[in-house]
């Protein structure tokens, strides 16, 4: 029985000389599998539902084979390419550091509503000129609930005091307050920053606040980050390597 879906396009790969399969971020059934027929071919219509961050709307066929997830499509059609967004290296490659924070780190569909309509807000977004690396950041602290690496952030995460709130640290998960803060650790995030990180970790995805933010202040933010994603996810993520070489 055919389905049609709203989709982003994560990643594609070629499949022999002529076809591509594709990974879609739908809004209800998480990451999927589509097989495009013809895909690589001059001036099919059919290129332009293959391009990562693309959002688009699928017919799509159910696979008859029993042991294959994947999804065939018969039409579809581009709701926006992000042209603006792609125009800029530096912000692709931030957008293709969160599609492979997404594809190693969303291994169900409870939460693909949530993260879609993130994702496909943060690119309009960008597109129209928001900086993608404040919007990598956000998705980072966003995502940190969803795959269960919640840091403390409302007090002390050893004492839970509110009072004296030192640093953000990655050994003890979360806030730490003067008193419970082990010397050892280095202070990668101090107090003067902690309220930017909060208020970064709730912001409402559906109404960005309209800030700049230099990259040097929030350098300390992505270190931290980088961090503690090393220490509770247990991501390799290639991409990483290319935001180091911006």
């Amino acid at each position: 029985m055919a389905i049609e879906v709203e989709g982003i396009i994560l990643k594609s790969f070629n499949y022999g000389e002529h076809h591509k399969i594709i990974k879609v971020l739908t809004e209800n059934q998480g990451v999927i599998g589509v097989f495009v027929q013809n895909a690589n071919k001059i001036n099919t219509k059919k290129s332009a539902l293959v391009q990562p961050l693309t959002c688009a709307h699928f017919n799509l066929k159910p696979s008859t084979n029993a042991n294959s997830n994947l999804y065939y499509v018969y039409s579809g059609d581009v709701i926006d390419y992000y042209l603006n967004l792609k125009l800029d290296y530096e912000n692709m490659t931030y957008f293709y550091f969160m599609i492979e924070l997404i594809l190693k780190g969303m291994s169900e569909s409870e939460f693909s509503s949530y993260i879609y309509r993130m994702l496909k807000n943060f690119l309009e977004a960008a597109d129209q000129g928001y900086s993608a690396y404040l919007l990598s950041l956000i998705f980072q602290l966003k995502l940190m609930p969803l795959i269960g690496i919640a840091p403390i952030m409302d007090c002390c995460a050893v004492c839970q005091s509110t009072e004296h709130i030192v640093t953000l640290s990655v050994r003890q998960g979360g806030l730490v307050c003067a008193k419970c803060y082990l010397p050892q650790e280095p202070i990668v995030v101090d107090a003067s920053l902690i309220p930017i990180v909060r208020a970064l970790y709730k912001v409402d995805i559906d109404h960005l606040p309209e800030i700049e933010l230099e990259k040097e202040l929030l350098l300390p933010i992505e270190q931290f980050l980088d961090a503690y994603y090393d220490s509770y996810a247990g991501l390799h993520l290639k991409t990483k390597k290319f935001i180091k070489e911006l």
